[in-house]
């Protein structure tokens, strides 16, 4: 493994490592307190718990135009940049994620809610825009520099795992605003003109429904997943178990199967049949057994089909399988 010499001294150097480390802190309190953000985040507190974004005087004047967006975003960016000259290898309190053409940097998050600078480039790769992805949660964007070219999305029809999107394109700059909620509907960006940045707040939904991810060529599902935070940790949680082979799981996951979001349940449910036939089986059965159940039609088909598969699998039925 090469470690960079910078990085190797300062790893034996406490004193320059506490250094940075106050240098940084310092300048995000001061972030937090500065005249413009500190009332866009106590709103943004407000936002997160479920207040109406109209009644949030200081985001709702953000997002007017970008001139008030880049008044309040500028200082802040402006002293992150200072401090990083400062100490190059300062690592901030800031969540970020970045990939091929895009970077996204999230300022605070508050509740249900978030806000975040969003950077994209021409480096993407026009391809990489053949699935779209609809989140159940409130968008509202504002361009601050840039320029690009985007597809607003709707699902206008959904049948199994194929949905029917309508989309419309339009070219959009600085100042101009996109505003949508719901599961039904999203944006996706075709072509970035140079450089495009934008400043970006979401609020999931209360109780959100799973994201989902569809092919645009052919409106297939190609991917689904928890539109809840703590639902996503729980199956990665489970994802890594099972992989461990950890049978004395087994009986989580059952449990986890009783309540829950549906897509949670389900999960679990796979996870616990992977993991230990029977335990998994006796989850399923009681599942396709249960009139009130929202899972039992599903439950009742893998059932029938796991039994005519594996025959063996009826010695754990309570009662024959109609299959």
């Amino acid at each position: 493994m090469h470690i960079d010499p910078q990085i190797g001294a300062l790893r034996g150097d406490a004193a320059a490592q506490r250094a940075m480390s106050e240098a940084v802190a310092q300048v995000v309190a001061e972030c937090r307190k500065d005249a413009g953000l500190a009332p866009v985040l106590q709103d943004l507190e407000a936002y997160g718990s479920g207040t109406r974004l109209v009644d949030c005087p200081a985001l709702t004047d953000l997002f007017a135009n970008g001139g008030a967006a880049l008044s309040v975003t500028a200082p802040v960016v402006g002293k992150l940049v200072e401090v990083h000259r400062a100490y190059p290898l300062a690592q901030l309190a800031f969540r970020h994620q970045s990939r091929p053409g895009f970077h996204f940097l999230q300022l605070a998050a508050k509740g249900r809610a978030a806000l975040g600078l969003a950077l994209h480039d021409d480096q993407a790769a026009q391809d990489a825009n053949a699935a779209a992805t609809f989140p159940d949660s409130e968008w509202d964007e504002i361009v601050l520099a840039g320029a690009a070219d985007i597809a607003l999305l709707e699902i206008r029809g959904e049948q199994r795992d194929h949905a029917v999107i309508d989309s419309r394109y339009r070219t959009i700059e600085a100042g101009d605003r996109l505003s949508f909620a719901g599961a039904a509907k999203s944006r996706m960006v075709r072509r970035v003109h140079g450089r495009f940045l934008t400043l970006r707040l979401t609020r999931v939904a209360p109780r959100p429904q799973p994201t989902r991810q569809f092919d645009l060529a052919s409106g297939r599902l190609v991917h689904r997943a928890s539109g809840d935070r703590h639902e996503s940790r729980d199956e990665m949680m489970m994802a890594l178990l099972g992989r461990m082979r950890r049978t004395d799981a087994a009986p989580v996951f059952a449990a986890m199967s009783r309540s829950g979001s549906d897509h949670l349940r389900w999960q679990a449910l796979r996870e616990c049949l992977a993991l230990d036939s029977a335990a998994g089986f006796a989850a399923l059965d009681r599942i396709a057994t249960d009139a009130t159940d929202d899972l039992a039609p599903e439950a009742g088909a893998l059932r029938a089909r796991l039994v005519e598969a594996h025959p063996q699998l009826a010695q754990w039925e309570p009662a024959p399988c109609p299959a």
